[in-house]
């Protein structure tokens, strides 16, 4: 992984989902993953006392950075304008009003990436530009503008499951999904690491019967994640931290209540006192470590965690469960789960876990 360059410039986890099983409140410690920055700051808004948010990636946390101090000095038209859910064509004057609030090393680094910020910044990972190229560029072939707005409004499952076997799901489209969805795209769009202790190779068959699956079960109208996919950009939803409430909500937070650092979570783990944090964001952060490495963490997890601890995170190709080593101390509130992955937006992950820590 290269850090000099974002990977993700958003979160593709249901944040919605991440609040109802974190259930974070005004005293609580949270470990989050900063990836794209955008669950880290959704979290955050619920007040709680401390967020620690980690990246081995420094540009991750760069971004999270900028999108906080946006958040807290914006105003709201600005700030949607600023990241990038709105044309502009004066981000990079915006974002001088607010360097003056970033750490030395941000402003290093997006002084070297002012494209990013002129483009938006929403739009500035690997991924991202991976999914816009191919809604933009790509998907008008197969489907026209109304037939993908069609899908987008869908509001009532049954007219939309008919809509997708009979106007959406066609040869072309099953061909452009398996071409965009396969190993060899996504190692190069995200990371080749997502693929490192996945054994199947029929990655793209996966992912379709997901995506399948998902449009016969849940009405897309208002899934920011799909609407994302297939425009490009934002239509009906937004993402939590992007809501006129949310923002509000960070405004009023303590600056030092996020406190963001760059190194791997294991590492930083090894230097935390016991008893730590109330409420860990895990992200899929277990898919690409080794079963050694699987276990490692989970011991830290439970010797950094206060009693009652709340442990969530998603599994895409990876089955994982807790190691018996810890499995006295973990309990998997796996119906809970269960229940809240029926209600997930995001269509290609495998399952959600919920744990509890037992002290």
């Amino acid at each position: 992984m290269r850090n000099d360059r974002i990977s993700y410039s958003q979160c593709w986890e249901d944040p919605e989902v991440l609040q109802a099983a974190l259930m974070v409140t005004s005293g609580d410690s949270v470990l989050s993953i900063s990836s794209g920055g955008d669950n880290t700051l959704a979290l955050l808004s619920k007040g709680p006392k401390r967020v620690v948010s980690i990246d081995l990636n420094p540009a991750q946390n760069y971004l999270l950075e900028l999108k906080h101090a946006a958040a807290r000095q914006l105003s709201y038209a600005e700030y949607l304008e600023f990241l990038g859910v709105r044309e502009s064509t004066q981000r990079v004057d915006i974002y001088k009003t607010i360097s003056s609030s970033l750490s030395a090393e941000a402003v290093v680094w997006w002084g070297t990436h002012t494209n990013l910020i002129r483009n938006g910044i929403i739009h500035s990972g690997r991924f991202e530009k991976f999914v816009r190229f191919f809604a933009r560029y790509v998907l008008p072939y197969i489907h026209s503008r109304k037939t993908i707005t069609s899908l987008l409004s869908s509001s009532e499952i049954e007219a939309q499951k008919e809509f997708y076997e009979t106007k959406w799901n066609t040869a072309l489209w099953r061909l452009f999904f398996r071409i965009a969805s396969s190993r060899f795209l996504l190692g190069r769009a995200r990371q080749p690491i997502m693929f490192t202790q996945a054994d199947t190779g029929g990655v793209a068959e996966i992912y379709r019967q997901r995506l399948e699956r998902h449009l016969r079960t849940k009405t897309v109208r208002g899934n920011f994640f799909l609407e994302y996919n297939l425009t490009g950009n934002y239509v009906h939803g937004l993402p939590p931290y992007l809501e006129e409430n949310c923002y509000q909500s960070l405004r009023k937070q303590d600056k030092d209540s996020l406190c963001i650092v760059s190194d791997t979570v294991l590492e930083y783990f090894r230097s935390t006192p016991d008893t730590t944090f109330s409420a860990y964001n895990l992200s899929d952060i277990f898919e690409a470590l080794s079963d050694s490495e699987h276990e490692s963490m989970w011991q830290e997890i439970v010797r950094t965690a206060k009693p009652g601890a709340r442990i969530a995170y998603w599994t895409n190709l990876v089955p994982r469960t807790i190691p018996i080593t810890v499995a006295a101390s973990v309990t998997d509130e796996h119906l809970f789960a269960e229940d809240l992955h029926a209600k997930d937006r995001v269509f290609f992950y495998d399952t959600f876990k919920v744990h509890t820590i037992v002290k």
